[in-house]
């Protein structure tokens, strides 16, 4: 059985079947993002996870993958595209762990004021990392949409400060249309 489809069985046996699934073709390799509503995830947002960024290993980590998702409440499916261009990020060898960023080039969806995901520090994992049989672990990480001033705050103070920030001024990290700062 291939990684992406040991990764969806994961997911389907957390919150079942996707509502629905995004498919790209991302650097040859297949690249999908699923969408699981807030009743399948009992997490009070709309879930959206990449399936197939873990095809490849951690140059610099051997034996660690990656996945990425995000929440958002309502739900956004304009995320679905950059996404899975995140997704393709650990496919390129680049190493990725909590409290980085990625800033793509381009705005996140037509019009977004924002063009950067922060892999989000947990207080709570909402997944353990997955044992492939090869023994390999696939690590589930969170995403947020941060402004250009928050990768700012978040270069000179650290992610956990800019996150405490966000929950301190009452900013919700899972509207895609929040107000940044």
């Amino acid at each position: 059985m291939i990684t992406r489809d040991l990764i969806s069985d994961f997911y389907e046996s957390k919150w079942g079947r996707p509502k629905r699934k995004a498919r790209f073709d991302v650097l040859g390799h297949p690249m999908e993002v699923g969408k699981w509503d807030e009743e399948a995830t009992g997490e009070d947002v709309t879930m959206y996870a990449t399936n197939g960024a873990s095809a490849l290993e951690s140059v610099q980590s051997p034996g660690r993958r990656v996945e990425f998702y995000v929440g958002f409440s309502p739900e956004f499916d304009d995320i679905a595209s950059a996404l899975s261009l995140l997704g393709s990020y650990p496919l390129t060898g680049a190493a990725v762990s909590v409290g980085d960023t990625v800033t793509l080039g381009d705005p996140l969806w037509s019009g977004a004021p924002v063009n950067t995901f922060l892999i989000a520090p947990q207080i709570e994992e909402l997944f353990d990392p997955f044992v492939l049989p090869d023994s390999s672990h696939v690590h589930f990480y969170q995403v947020l949409l941060i402004s250009e001033n928050e990768l700012k705050l978040k270069q000179q103070l650290g992610a956990r400060w800019l996150l405490g920030e966000l929950n301190d001024q009452g900013i919700p990290t899972w509207k895609h249309d929040r107000r940044y700062l």
